[in-house]
Parts: C-alpha cells; sequence; structure tokens
C-alpha cells in the first residue's frame, strides 16, 4: 500500500511532456485562473461570488483534466476523474445559487435551504469517490490504449440527465435575464453564457459519445481560450459591477412603465410595469417576459391610435390613455420620446407611462366638491342674504323712528338691529369670499376718487359706530385717486372699518388716513381699541388656516372671513396689507393700491 501511495505521487510529482496539445491545454488554464482572480474581486457583488465559485470549480476540473491525460497509471486516471466528477458536481449548485440571486430570490438563498441543495451534490461526490466499494456510479474502469474507459450506471446516468437538465433550466433563466438588461449589455451577456457553456456541451457529448471521449477531454480544456472572450467581455461592459445588475432591480422597481420600440416598429424593452397593461394579467413569470418582447406595436397598441402613431412617426408625443388591467379601470398619462442616432436618423421610440388614476378621482371629486361650492353659494345668495337685507332696511327704519317708541321697546329694537346687522355682515363676507375663490373672477379696475368711496363706507356705518357711540373719521385729501375696483375697494374699507368698531370700547375713535407713496396709495383704518397680541397677529392674513373669530367688546360675533375676504381682494387689485397693533392700545390695518397717475389703461378689465 506505502508502495502504491509512493508511485502515485512520483507519477503526480513528475513533469508532463511538451507537447503542443499540452502547452494549449496549460495557457487554457492560466487564462481560466486569470478569469478566477477578477471574479473574486468583485465576490461581495451579489449572485457574483456564487460564480466566483462556478469558476473556481470550472479551474479544478481544468487541472484535473490536464493531470489525468499526463499520468500513465490507471490508479492516477481514476483520481484525476473523481477530482473532474466533484468539481463538475459542485457547479450545478453554485449555478443554480447564482440564477437565484440575479432574480432576487432570496428565500431560497438562506443558509439552510442552500445546505439542502448543496448536500445533494455533495452526497452524490461521495459515492463517486467510494465507487470501489459499492460501484453504483461506475460498472467498469479500465485502460483503453493509454485512455482512461469507464461505463456509468443506470444511476449515473439518470443523475447526469437530473444535472443537465437543471444546468439547462438556469441557462435559460440566465437568458430571459439577460433579455430584461439593457439593449448594449444584452448581446455581450449572451455570448458571456455560451461560451460558459461550451465545457457543459462537450461534457454532455462525453456521455452520448463515449468511444470520442480521450479527443473531447482536450477540448473541454481548450474552452479556457474562450474564458478569455468571457473576461474581455466583463471587463469591457463592467458586468460584475453594480451598474447592470443594478439596472434591472431600479427599472423593474420604478413606479413607471418604460416601453422602447426600434424602428420597425416592435417591442424591444419594456419592464414588468407596462406589460400587464399591453400583455394582460394572470400571465406567469416566463410568458410575462417574452410575451411582448419582439412583438408588433400595431397589435399592441391597436386601443391607443394616438400612441401607435406617436410611436410610428417616431415623435415627442404627450396622451392620457384608459385601460382595463387587472380588473380595475386606470388612467395612464403616456410620454413618448423620440431615439435618435448621433446623426440624428431615427432608431425608434421610448415611451414612458404613469398612473393617474388616483389622481383623475381626486379631480372628479375636485369637480362635485366646486359644483357643491357654487350651489352653496347660490342658496346663501338667494335664500339667506335678501330676507337678510329686507329685515336689516326694516330695521333702518325703525332705527330712525326709535324715539317714537316705549323705552323698553327702544331697547328691543337695538338688540335686534344689532343681531341682524351682525348676521348680515357674516353673509355678506361669506359670499364675497365664494366670489373671490371662483376662478375667472373679473375686476374691473377705474380711476377711483377714494374719498367717495370712504365716505360711502363710513356712512353706511354710522347706525353701528352711533350704538356704540363711536366716532369715526376719514382723513384723505380730495385729489387723492386710486386705480381699483370700486366693489373690491368697497369691501376692503367696509370689512376693516366693521372690524376696527367691533373691537373698540364704546367712546371710542376710528381713523381712515391714506397718503401716496412712490406709485402707490397706502390706506390705513386706525383705532384705539383693545389690540392684537403678537402670536395672532401672524394668523390673521395666513391663507392656509382661518383665523378662529373673536368676540367683539360688545359681544359682536363673526365668522373669522372678513380679514381672509380682504387679503384676497387687496391682492387681487395688486397691493398688499399689514397690520401694526399695540395690545390695548392701538391697532393699524394698512393696505396699499396703485396709484391712479400709475394706470395704464383705465379702461380695461383686468381676470383673476
Amino acid at each position: 500500500m506505502i508502495n502504491r501511495d509512493a508511485s502515485l505521487c512520483k507519477e503526480i510529482l513528475a513533469p508532463m511532456s511538451v507537447t503542443l496539445s499540452n502547452v494549449i491545454m496549460l495557457v487554457s488554464f492560466f487564462l481560466m485562473i486569470a478569469f478566477l482572480c477578477y471574479a473574486f474581486l468583485y465576490r461581495q457583488e451579489r449572485g457574483i461570488r456564487y460564480f466566483a465559485w462556478v469558476m473556481a470549480c470550472r479551474v479544478i476540473y481544468a487541472g484535473s483534466v490536464i493531470m489525468e491525460i499526463n499520468s500513465a497509471s490507471l490508479s492516477a486516471k481514476i483520481l484525476f476523474r473523481n477530482m473532474e466528477q466533484t468539481s463538475l458536481l459542485l457547479v450545478v449548485p453554485m449555478v443554480i445559487f447564482f440564477v437565484l440571486a440575479l432574480f432576487g430570490r432570496d428565500e431560497y438563498l438562506r443558509p439552510f435551504r442552500m445546505l439542502q441543495i448543496a448536500s445533494i451534490f455533495v452526497f452524490w461526490s461521495i459515492l463517486v469517490w467510494t465507487n470501489p466499494y459499492h460501484h453504483l456510479i461506475f460498472g467498469k474502469i479500465e485502460l483503453d490504449q493509454g485512455h482512461l474507459a469507464v461505463s456509468k450506471t443506470v444511476y449515473s446516468l439518470a443523475f447526469t440527465l437530473i444535472c443537465y437538465l437543471l444546468v439547462a433550466a438556469c441557462v435559460f433563466y440566465l437568458f430571459v435575464y439577460l433579455r430584461r438588461v439593457r439593449p448594449e449589455l444584452r448581446k455581450p451577456g449572451m455570448l458571456l453564457v455560451l461560451c460558459g457553456c461550451i465545457p457543459a456541451a462537450t461534457e454532455a457529448a462525453k456521455s452520448v459519445y463515449p468511444g470520442f471521449a480521450p479527443w473531447l477531454l482536450p477540448i473541454s480544456v481548450y474552452c479556457g481560450f474562450a474564458g478569455m472572450t468571457m473576461l474581455w467581455i466583463v471587463i469591457r461592459y463592467r458586468m460584475f459591477s453594480v451598474v447592470p445588475l443594478a439596472r434591472n432591480v431600479v427599472v423593474e422597481t420604478m413606479e413607471e412603465g418604460i416601453l422602447i420600440v426600434n424602428r420597425e416598429g416592435s417591442v424591444i424593452d419594456s419592464n414588468a410595469y407596462v406589460e400587464p397593461l399591453l400583455a394582460g394579467a394572470g400571465v406567469s413569470m416566463i410568458n410575462l417576459v417574452s410575451s411582448i418582447a419582439g412583438q408588433p406595436i400595431d397589435k399592441l397598441l391597436a386601443n391607443w391610435p394616438e400612441w401607435l402613431r406617436a410611436c410610428k412617426r417616431m415623435e415627442t408625443s404627450e396622451l392620457e390613455i384608459a385601460a382595463r388591467v387587472n380588473g380595475e379601470e386606470r388612467v395612464y398619462s403616456v410620454k413618448v420620446y423620440p431615439l435618435a442616432s448621433r446623426g440624428g436618423a431615427g432608431q425608434g421610440t421610448v415611451s414612458v407611462l404613469f398612473n393617474i388614476t388616483e389622481k383623475q378621482r381626486q379631480m372628479e371629486q375636485i369637480v362635485k366638491l366646486n359644483q357643491l361650492k357654487d350651489h352653496l353659494f347660490a342658496i346663501v345668495s338667494h335664500d339667506i342674504r335678501n330676507p337678510l337685507a329686507v329685515q336689516a332696511s326694516l330695521l333702518e327704519v325703525l332705527e330712525a323712528d326709535k324715539a317714537t317708541f316705549p323705552l323698553n321697546h327702544q331697547e328691543v329694537i337695538d338688540a335686534l338691529s344689532g343681531q341682524v346687522q351682525n348676521t348680515f355682515a357674516m353673509v355678506e363676507n361669506l359670499l364675497e369670499w365664494f366670489r373671490s375663490q371662483k376662478d375667472g373672477m373679473l375686476l374691473q379696475p377705474r380711476r377711483l376718487r377714494l374719498t367717495d368711496v370712504v365716505e360711502e363706507v363710513l356712512h353706511t356705518l354710522r347706525i353701528k359706530s352711533e350704538a356704540k357711540r363711536i366716532a369715526m373719521h376719514a382723513e384723505i385729501a380730495s385729489d387723492l385717486n386710486v386705480y381699483a375696483d370700486r366693489e373690491a375697494v368697497n369691501l376692503i374699507v367696509r370689512n376693516l372699518v366693521t372690524n376696527a368698531i367691533k373691537f373698540t370700547e364704546r367712546g371710542g375713535t376710528v381713523l381712515v388716513s391714506a397718503e401716496a407713496n412712490a406709485g402707490q396709495v397706502i390706506v390705513s383704518v386706525i383705532d384705539n381699541g383693545v389690540g392684537i397680541e403678537e402670536e395672532r397677529v401672524r394668523e390673521l392674513f395666513d391663507p392656509l388656516r382661518f383665523a378662529a373669530s373673536t368676540t367683539g367688546t360688545a359681544g359682536e360675533r363673526g365668522t373669522g372671513l372678513g380679514l381672509q375676504v380682504c387679503r384676497q381682494f387687496v391682492r387681487m387689485s395688486g397691493g398688499q396689507i399689514w397690520v401694526e397693533s399695540v395690545p390695548r392700545r392701538q391697532t393699524v390695518f394698512a393696505f396699499s393700491l396703485r396709484a391712479a397717475d400709475s394706470e395704464r389703461n383705465s379702461h380695461e378689465s383686468v381676470a383673476y
């Protein structure tokens, strides 16, 4: 036994003869080692770690073939043949893990699952090494003209067939994966897979034609030159870097659909987002991948003529389409962009799809809410405001003849007048706010004498101010003119003066003043009332929130809309509004309007 082992070691370490075949095999072997080293540099990338182990098994296999060919004894050849079989067996689970990693099937890449899969091939490898004791793998092993001749058992042939079927399935899914990557990477990737299949094809030929084994065995090593081609492809296209591998994840998980069409009108690429729209729902992963690739758009886009026309003409277009996907009606926004070569020749189009179904539903809800708002506006305008206006007019008549009534009746008239006036003011503000929110609202600015508008407002609010014994004054030059809509200015001043009366104690004063300043007129409403706290000042004109209405000094209530209405109409008139206040001393509300001298056309109508 010792002598046999010693002679085996001596044979292994003996120098091989220098022949053309050996030189070619050694060069090919070292090319495989170079490829293996490059693969291990990127072994941390997803999937590449398994590919690196595939290459390691391939290197062991090639080295074992070289040693088998250059060995003379039967025992040495059996040793290296067992090493070949072991490396080939371990390639199968590594290829399976590689494909699973590319497709992101992490549930099968957990240690326990991987151990279960690998254990089958490890067990079979043990059977190969222990074949002399049970003969389940090889029935007969002998030397035939210096070459090892073996006869495989039925069990070995069956397991070999299973391994080839598994490898074929993995190769198929690799082609499926490569059809999904960028077009410039697709052909190099497929060439890479084809080069990697040459050793497996050689082994299959050896199994089918055992008599040709002595000639086929070196060919399986010569395939290392194909490995050089593989290495060039990997380096040239950065196949092991994260960029091409990440593209699949990015494109397949993005929330937009991608459809690329060539100049002949055939689909050359797409992602999973768009395929259910075109190919229909309920298809398997394999069918989904191959369902629309290569198909003509005349068939796929027949339901959307505008989209089809844009793709055929290779022109920029933006449109909306409706489709039924997974039993649900959806609306998509489609943007078509032409693809052109550096010379400007059209090469095709890329279409980007966005699901705007939810946006469309929201727009429909907004339309319904706007209709409801307009309906409410009509109700408030006709069914509430008009009766209140009649009541306010009747109460003004009673106010004028109040002295002829008994004292207790006068108190009732005062209370009733105050309530009706407050309610009427709230409804007016609500209506004006609705008006300011309507799209396409027209303001008709023209030359106005400011004193006319202010005096009209003070006269309207005279009864309200007299009820609290508040003195109202106006300090405005009679020749001061503004360029604005009369109704808008009346509304702004009325709201600000009403607000001043509301928050001024009995016996107080309210002053309306104005002055020209650099092409503008600054109108101020000043009162000596309770003032406003600094924290609340910041909320008054915030368009995103309504400041809650505060009770006036005589218990007056409001909607909180008055200042918002003022802000809206001042903005629409091209001015600004602001407030300055000292609590318990004074409040100044001021806003700006264009001076009449700065007007461009005193007869124009302005839409906001």
